[in-house]
Order: C-alpha cells, then sequence, then structure tokens
C-alpha cells in the first residue's frame, strides 16, 4: 500500500490542519508509514512565525529527500499521470531529475503562504501549498494521481494523541506590527458552530476526554466563546476541555463568568501578554496597557481564585532598552503566572516591524531572553513546591520504564510510578515532589 508522512511545525492550528491532512490522504487510500520507515511521500506543514521555523522547515525538506529514497511503483504512476494534470493554486518547485523514482516532498503551510519563491529554490521540494484549506487538499490530491471530489470536512479522532485539538477560527484581523501569521492565515473568520459541535462529539467518542480549543484569535470566534463552551460543556464522555490562548483584550467579563459557571474548563488560561513595557506595547500595536493585564489577572482570579495563567514575552523587540526589558523581567516575576513562553524576536518580512529604528543585535536579545528565562524558572521551581501535597485531575498520555505522565488541570507535568496501563485516562494524583518538568505524584485510589 501507498504511504506518506507527515511532519508538522508549530502552533495547535497547525497541529489540527495536518490531521486534517492526514485524514484527506487516508480518505484517498494511502496509509501512514510505519515508525522509522520510509514513505513514499512526505507533507511537511510549516510555521513561519520565526526566522528559526523557516529554517527549521528548509533543513527538514532536505533532510526528508534523504530518508524516503524509493518511491513505491504504484505512487510513481501516479505521480506520472500528476504530471500532466493543471497545478491549480499548487506551485511546482524544482523537478527531480532522474527516472523520477524519488520520493515525493510537499509543503504546506504558512512558509509556502507567504514565501512560496524560497521553497521552490529548494531542489528538494516537489510541490509547494499554502495553508490547508478545501480547495488545496484536492489541489494535492490531484497531483498525486488520487482524484477525490471531495475534501474531508472534519476528523474523526486526533491520531498519535490523547488530548485532541479543535480547530474553531483561524485568521486574524488584527495587525501586531512584529506578527507575520495575519499573512500567511487571513482574515478572521470561524467555523459554523454545528460543524464544531460534530467534530467535537466524534472526537470525544473516538476516545478523547479533553478537548483543546484553538484559533489563530481564539476570543474572536462568532457567535460568541460564552456560546461554544455551554454548547460543548456537555457533550458526554467530555472530562476537560481547555482554551489554548486567548487575547487579554478579548477576556470580557461574560467570558470570565461563563468560565466560573463550567466545572469541565480547565483552571488554566494562557494570555499573551508580549510586553510588561507600555511604550514597547504601543510599538507592537497591542491594544492594553500593563496595567490593564495586571488588574485583569486579579479579576479573573477574584471570580475563579484557582485559576493559574501562562504569558508570552517577546524579548528584543525594537526600540527595547535595558530599561524596557526591565519592566518585562518585573511583570514576569511579580504578575500570578505559573508558566511562561519566552520568545527571541525575529525580524519578519513585510511587517512594521521589520523596518523600524532600534533594532536590537542578536548578542543582546539572546542574554536577555537567557536572563529572564533562568528567572523563572526558579519562579515556576518554587510555584511547584508550593503544590507538594496538594491534588489535581490528571491526563496520562505515555510512558517510559513504568513512569507514566501527563498533564494537570493546570497546565504542567506529573509523572507516576505504575505498573497499569494509564495512557489515555483522567486520574486523581497527589503531588509528591518536583522533578525537572514538573511534580511527581501518586494516584489517588
Amino acid at each position: 500500500m501507498r504511504t506518506f508522512k507527515i511532519i508538522t511545525f508549530g502552533c495547535k492550528v497547525n497541529q489540527y490542519d495536518s490531521q486534517l491532512w492526514r485524514a484527506a490522504l487516508e480518505q484517498a487510500g494511502l496509509s501512514p508509514s510505519g515508525p522509522g520507515q520510509p514513505a513514499d511521500m512526505v507533507l511537511i506543514n510549516t510555521c513561519t512565525v520565526t526566522a528559526a521555523a523557516d529554517q527549521q522547515a528548509r533543513q527538514s525538506i532536505r533532510k526528508c529527500k534523504r530518508q524516503n529514497p524509493t518511491l513505491r511503483q504504484g505512487l510513481r504512476q501516479g505521480f506520472d499521470l500528476a504530471s500532466t494534470c493543471s497545478a491549480g493554486p499548487l506551485s511546482r518547485g524544482a523537478q527531480p531529475g532522474g527516472s523520477g523514482q524519488e520520493c515525493k516532498i510537499i509543503v504546506a503551510g504558512c512558509y509556502g503562504q507567504v514565501n512560496e519563491k524560497a521553497i521552490k529554490d529548494i531542489p528538494q521540494a516537489d510541490l509547494v501549498v499554502g495553508r490547508c484549506s478545501p480547495e488545496n487538499i484536492l489541489a494535492v490530491l490531484r497531483e498525486l494521481g488520487l482524484g477525490q471530489k471531495s475534501a474531508p470536512e472534519g476528523i474523526k479522532s486526533f491520531s498519535g494523541h490523547t488530548r485532541a485539538f479543535l480547530k474553531v477560527q483561524d485568521g486574524c484581523d488584527h495587525r501586531c506590527s512584529y506578527c507575520i501569521v495575519p499573512l500567511a492565515r487571513g482574515r478572521s473568520r470561524s467555523r459554523e458552530l454545528s460543524d464544531i459541535m460534530a467534530e467535537a462529539a466524534r472526537l470525544v467518542g473516538s476516545g478523547h476526554k479533553e478537548l483543546v480549543l484553538a484559533g489563530v484569535r481564539l476570543g474572536d470566534f462568532k457567535p460568541s466563546l460564552r456560546v461554544l463552551l455551554k454548547s460543548i460543556h456537555d457533550i458526554p464522555g467530555l472530562e476537560r476541555v481547555r482554551l489554548s490562548s486567548l487575547e487579554p483584550d478579548d477576556a470580557s467579563d461574560d467570558l470570565i463568568e461563563t468560565l466560573a459557571e463550567l466545572p469541565k474548563v480547565a483552571r488554566h488560561l494562557h494570555l499573551p501578554l508580549q510586553s510588561g513595557d507600555d511604550k514597547i506595547l504601543k510599538l507592537m500595536n497591542r491594544p492594553y496597557s500593563i496595567k490593564y493585564f495586571s488588574a485583569l489577572l486579579h479579576e479573573i482570579n477574584k471570580a475563579i481564585p484557582e485559576m493559574t495563567f501562562g504569558t508570552d514575552i517577546i524579548v528584543g523587540f525594537p526600540g527595547e532598552g535595558e530599561q524596557e526589558f526591565g519592566q518585562s523581567y518585573n511583570a514576569a516575576k511579580d504578575l500570578p503566572l505559573s508558566q511562561l513562553h519566552v520568545f527571541t524576536y525575529s525580524k519578519r518580512p513585510q511587517t512594521k516591524a521589520a523596518g523600524m529604528p532600534g533594532q536590537i543585535p542578536e548578542g543582546i536579545k539572546k542574554e536577555r531572553s537567557q536572563r529572564l528565562r533562568e528567572m523563572f524558572a526558579q519562579k515556576q521551581h518554587q510555584y511547584w513546591s508550593s503544590l507538594s501535597g496538594q491534588r489535581t485531575a490528571v491526563l496520562f498520555e505515555g510512558q517510559d520504564k513504568g513512569e507514566w505522565s501527563g498533564l494537570g488541570e493546570h497546565y504542567f507535568r506529573v509523572s507516576v510510578r505504575s505498573d497499569a496501563d494509564l495512557r489515555n485516562k483522567m486520574l486523581p494524583v497527589k503531588l509528591t515532589r518536583v522533578n525537572d518538568q514538573g511534580l511527581d505524584g501518586e494516584i489517588i485510589i
């Protein structure tokens, strides 16, 4: 049987899209290649949020061609047929020479959407397509000689994961000055509530106990996140629902009230701050101040005392001096945060920030990022230590040498030792001690 492999970079929305690509390829008659086995075709679903993400994609394209050298006869005939087809919305990269027996490499996703030429210049890339859409799915299948009249309307399971990411919204109408995502993902648009509910029911029916609602601008979902959460909450078999990330200015009073009312919603919110300095926030075109952000966390904690928070901070944005960086450092230190993602600013083409004066040297950005990470690692360790003796529900994902791990409600990793099969089980755990990745615990019987 003809085989495929999908490699995914980037966010939860991209990971959902890869599952949709998988569903389309399986529906067309292909099967995933086994672990460590070569494939007849490889689809690389790319990210372009940073220059490092672009580089990872280019390296992966070259590596995949080396690791998947042979094309099976049946699929080769399909590709030979496809070579006579119109490319439609696809763009051809340099075609391999010789007998045409090489594995086909298809590059999809955000990098392909915004910088098609850069990928076409890579000889190993056979086809380039942008973001996942029904039109592009069908075009790819036609190029592979796999005639299909319809693309999947959704997914039935989230292969390889216990938690299922459920994309409910895509695109963004806001224009943060550093962000290339609106160029890659397009205008904000929401999926139909009925389609989301049908897919959510399928995912829970296939055994997923936790759904993670994902979107590029999740708070922009229409008709509203309040309606969506109330609709999903009572699906039979669903034990936990989580919001992937929420912009601070989308955390309305109505939404906070809804979160407080629904016990299955995980008591952890990721609210990206991006900078602790008001001047930098303004240059970033972020529509709030550090005072607003701090007050928002206080307001949420007042309504839901058990809520914990994670955030993002971008280090080295143009114009960030030591004083401005110090504001971000102090914000991460003083705000009630349990999780922090530190991003080193990456100049993205076609964004306003790329042309701003005051660009920060790479060495300074790297040093500041390291300083911030080291400080927060100590803060996080102290937070984890404070949880010893407490209880949390853990959805176990996998095990290594008898040690199972999974995510607790407040988005930290918990490990327990057990000879039983705990995969995809939501169990109460008493937390005992801190480890390098989170906490150890004991299952409560």
